[in-house]
């Protein structure tokens, strides 16, 4: 086996793992996105019940809620991160295996005379 077919299998494996990492990340991001969006529906809940008072709607504002927020705002980031991310090494990842096999079925033998 010479080196070009070595370079495609090479180029086609480290595509799989790309694309298998991609979807685990995916997954973990889809798991992020259903908590988010449980925090913001407790969140609401919450904002409810400290409105009931002047008094207890801006404790509970600067105590609990605006914290909260803070937290699903950054989780909101992360999620948007690696959301891209994984979008990048699905499209890499299908491009290295798709140029690993043309690299392996094109590359040829040397003839020796």
């Amino acid at each position: 086996m010479n080196y070009k077919r070595i370079l495609g299998i090479v180029f086609f494996l480290s595509g799989v793992a790309l694309v298998v990492v991609s979807i685990y990340i995916k997954n973990q991001v889809d798991e992020g996105k259903m908590k988010i969006s449980r925090a913001e529906k407790q969140v609401e809940g919450g904002k409810k019940l400290f409105s009931l008072n002047p008094v207890s709607k801006e404790v509970g504002k600067k105590i609990i809620i605006d914290p909260a927020e803070r937290k699903i705002a950054k989780g909101k980031h992360d999620v948007n991160y690696y959301d891209r991310l994984s979008n990048w090494l699905m499209i890499i990842g299908i491009v290295c295996g798709a140029l690993g096999i043309i690299v392996f079925i094109f590359a040829k033998k040397k003839q020796q005379h």
